[in-house]
């Protein structure tokens, strides 16, 4: 999946219905709301996921304490009753809410504005037809912002739906846009795609972003950007970097609320990092303890002459400049892999082999973090173990610029070319002008 902090919040509308308690007794005095939206039964095109979809995530936010406009989902909505449902949860929010507005179905992008399209899109023929029987995506920012509360709205709405064009002008976009949340306000926008990609329906009950959503929702005592990072990182891998749910935000306070009160919350990072980049994506900061996404390298006495090498998929929203030296590029919170490594392991290379200008972050048993980009004449990114501390070592392999797309990769595990390493002599041998070759150290460049 790509965000500062100055946050915005999209993720799943959670509607107070007229029967439901405005002041829900949360612990810590926030009301947990939102308003659910599936759309399947198109006139044209329809999908197959999205009902699901919706009374499956309107259950789990019921479950976690939220609550739902209507005490559940709305179902296989026209366009006025998109229209009411939206207004009359928005008229219910108060300042300081939590608002949650999930919405599965087809989303359309024409001349740069999001639009959620209804059951009733027979009138739609041409992509200029779109805004005058949609709903606009940015109208829901706005009514939210105008309550003060915060909005997290999560669109699982980036699925292919072109449509002819008058005239020779391309207007309509392929997936959905970026949105700019109204100045002051404060939401999350979920996106279950990045710009320009699509999203799967999927072949089960649960498109693959709402599946992903779902499982994160198991341990929900966590920071929104904590779940949507974990539902990015399963749907990329899921899809070997063809579809990457993407978070933007514009946030009031310091660190983004949790998604579910209660004791027991659980907190990355004291203060975010804003991760330098420019991008709008949210900087969790880079993991040292992090659980590694790709596993564990177990390696039983020195790589063979071929060497090791491991498929993974490269970059992250984290800029690694934040690590300070010359670590730089983009890389994922947590660590891509974990090895144990010890001298019987022999001394050994690690660089990583892309298409893709990469970059390589390693945090090692010393507290030390190392960092290569990619050398001379475009030789790949390298780093050396040799008479260093034994232990465990956390590796990333990261993409050298930000990307939307996680490139291919493969780390590359093998002996170090002793030979052609540099020859320390001590000053006894310069003295007596003493062949470096013969009884020479070997300068340690670690």
């Amino acid at each position: 999946m790509p965000l500062p902090y100055g946050v915005r919040v999209v993720l799943i509308s959670v509607i107070l219905s007229g029967l439901a308690s405005v002041a829900s007794a949360e612990s810590d005095g926030t009301a947990r709301l939102a308003l659910v939206i599936g759309n399947s039964g198109y006139a044209a095109n329809p999908l197959i996921n999205p009902v699901n979809d919706a009374e499956d995530m309107a259950a789990r936010l019921q479950e976690i304490g939220y609550d739902v406009y209507d005490d559940g989902p709305m179902l296989e909505q026209d366009l006025r009753g998109m229209q009411v449902a939206i207004r009359d949860f928005t008229r219910g929010l108060n300042p300081g809410d939590l608002a949650v507005v999930y919405y599965s179905g087809h989303g359309f992008e024409y001349k740069g504005t999001n639009y959620l399209i209804p059951i009733d899109n027979e009138e739609i023929q041409f992509a200029d037809d779109v805004p005058d029987w949609s709903y606009a995506a940015p109208r829901l920012l706005e009514r939210i912002a105008a309550t003060g509360a915060t909005g997290v709205i999560i669109l699982d709405a980036c699925r292919n739906n072109p449509l002819p064009e008058r005239g020779a002008a391309r207007d309509a976009g392929v997936g959905l846009a970026r949105m700019a949340s109204p100045a002051g306000a404060s939401a999350f926008i979920m996106y279950s795609a990045g710009p320009g990609q699509t999203a799967s329906d999927g072949d089960g009950r649960n498109g693959l972003f709402t599946a992903a959503l779902l499982e994160a929702l198991e341990d929900p005592h966590r920071r929104i950007d904590d779940i949507m990072y974990e539902v990015s990182y399963s749907v990329r891998n899921a899809t070997q970097g063809r579809q990457v749910p993407w978070l933007e935000f514009a946030f009031a306070g310091e660190i983004p609320p949790h998604l579910q009160s209660g004791e027991d919350l659980i907190e990355h990072n004291e203060v975010p990092d804003a991760a330098g980049n420019g991008s709008g994506k949210p900087g969790r900061g880079i993991l040292s303890a992090g659980v590694p996404l790709y596993g564990a390298i177990a390696l039983d006495g020195p790589p063979g002459p071929g060497g090791v090498r491991i498929d993974l998929l490269a970059g992250g929203y984290e800029n690694a400049a934040q690590l300070g030296g010359d670590c730089l590029g983009f890389v994922a919170s947590n660590p891509d892999f974990e090895m144990d490594w010890s001298e019987e392991n022999g001394p050994i290379t690690l660089r990583s082999e892309s298409a893709t200008p990469t970059v390589m972050v390693m945090y090692g048993p010393d507290q030390i973090w190392r960092c290569a980009a990619v050398g001379p004449e475009g030789s790949p990114p390298s780093l050396e173990l040799n008479r260093a501390p034994e232990g465990l070592y956390r590796i990333w392999v990261g993409t050298a610029l930000e990307t939307d797309i996680a490139p291919d990769s493969v780390l590359v595990i093998e002996p170090l070319d002793m030979s052609a390493r540099p020859i320390a002599m001590s000053p006894q041998d310069r003295s007596q002008g003493g062949d470096p070759g013969a009884g020479g150290a070997i300068e340690d460049l670690n």
